[in-house]
């Protein structure tokens, strides 16, 4: 009796444990871009190539034959339109970094699995040795809710706003804000004429720092990527 306890506990356990990724949802942001400064901005060869080897590592992750989070009954390597909805607003630099990471998630086929048969015999290989088209749809900002996926400080969400004004109150960001000070000290003789000293810190960096200086190199900006993934079991 003890015995077929045991047995009946270790499958039920086995089955707890087991997981099943019904879906993901992502919100990515864009990758390098030029100067806000000078525009228009837009995304620069290293932004390209951040979003493209982001897109390839979720591939990898959710979608590739030997996966370890594959997303259950999902298209390995030619894309199934009604199974990925991708969007983005209306920006040249936010388009681009949505449409080459989808590049890096679903890659050409090649010509074999990127070539069609007419009902004439005629073979067609598609353009680009198999290059994969997914429709990016286009998001609106101004709703005013947190349910958008476009928040900033135009779409007018005063929840979101308070929100991430709490953020300067949390002990992270004054333990960075202190621990990185002499960073933005040493860059000072670079933006001195577009900062005063008071403004050279990290609570400015994001914001306006690396968005609107010219001068610093675009790997010095490349920082500013950030992302945040949630999964459905």
């Amino acid at each position: 009796m003890l015995s077929r306890s045991l047995t009946a506990l270790s499958l039920l356990s086995s089955t707890v444990t087991a997981e099943t990724v019904l879906g993901v949802y992502m919100f990515h942001r864009h990758g390098d871009r030029t100067s806000k400064s000078t525009p228009p901005a837009n995304l620069t060869d290293l932004g390209y190539q951040e979003v493209y080897t982001s897109g390839d590592y979720y591939r990898s992750r959710y979608i590739a034959a030997d996966a370890p989070y594959r997303i259950n009954g999902i298209n390995e390597n030619v894309v199934k339109q009604s199974q990925i909805s991708a969007s983005a607003p209306a920006d040249t630099v936010l388009q681009n970094s949505a449409t080459g990471f989808l590049q890096g998630l679903y890659p050409p086929v090649g010509d074999v699995l990127g070539s069609q048969t007419l009902a004439n015999g005629t073979n067609v290989t598609s353009p680009l040795n198999g290059y994969q088209l997914i429709p990016l749809g286009l998001v609106s900002s101004g709703s005013g809710s947190e349910d958008n996926g476009w928040l900033q400080s135009a779409s007018g969400c005063y929840a979101a706003t308070t929100s991430s004004n709490e953020y300067f109150y949390s002990t992270q960001y004054n333990s960075l804000l202190n621990s990185t000070q002499d960073f933005y000290n040493s860059i000072a003789p670079v933006i001195n004429n577009t900062f005063a000293a008071n403004q050279i810190s990290f609570k400015n960096a994001y914001t306006s720092m690396f968005s609107l200086s010219p001068s610093l190199p675009y790997a010095t900006r490349a920082t500013r990527r950030t992302w945040q993934l949630t999964r459905s079991h």
